[in-house]
């Protein structure tokens, strides 16, 4: 498989139970825009978990749990590493496309790649007004992303199309109690 990040089980965190994906309840400006949010590590789903129920006041996250069948008719956009190319992605869906080079323009029905901190707004208004040095520069890029510290995180694989949501296949949810 070309993805093999896909092959196995995908895992989303949240302070509901999700089994069926709307992807109207999408929430905009996100790392990689409107869509739905996967990773391949628990552990990293249960973090999200805890992280969006202690927003939200509630006493226990969700773990939900799905596998993604066949994908080779899907466009499947993956980003290596947290570099030039995927700082412009980032910047694109998180509303600072008049920085981004070149345009991005292109769709994708699936995304991989790395997760930016929970720094990553406090660090894109920086880098927006200048404070690494002009944002038209790759020096003011590489200190935003390295302020970003995405290896902390594993990945993430969201989904942007119908077409891709109707691939994933819902296994289970598990309980994420909060301390």
């Amino acid at each position: 498989m070309d993805y093999p990040e896909l092959a196995d089980r995908l895992y989303h965190g949240s302070n509901e139970a999700i089994s069926a994906v709307d992807l109207s309840k999408s929430v905009p400006e996100k790392d990689f825009g409107l869509g739905f949010y996967t990773t391949t590590d628990k552990k990293q789903a249960e973090k999200f978990a805890r992280l969006k129920t202690n927003r939200s006041g509630g006493a226990k996250g969700y773990v939900s749990v799905f596998i993604l069948r066949e994908t080779s008719d899907l466009r499947i956009k993956r980003f290596i590493a947290s570099n030039e190319e995927w700082f412009d992605f980032v910047l694109y869906n998180r509303g600072f496309d008049r920085l981004c080079k070149p345009k991005v323009q292109e769709t994708f029905d699936i995304i991989i790649g790395p997760v930016a901190n929970d720094a990553v707004g406090t660090v894109l208004n920086l880098f927006v007004s200048g404070a690494y040095g002009d944002p038209d520069t790759i020096e003011a890029k590489e200190t935003a992303i390295r302020l970003l510290l995405t290896q902390k995180l594993r990945d993430q694989v969201f989904f942007a199309t119908e077409a891709a949501i109707e691939r994933l296949t819902f296994i289970e949810v598990c309980d994420v109690y909060i301390d």
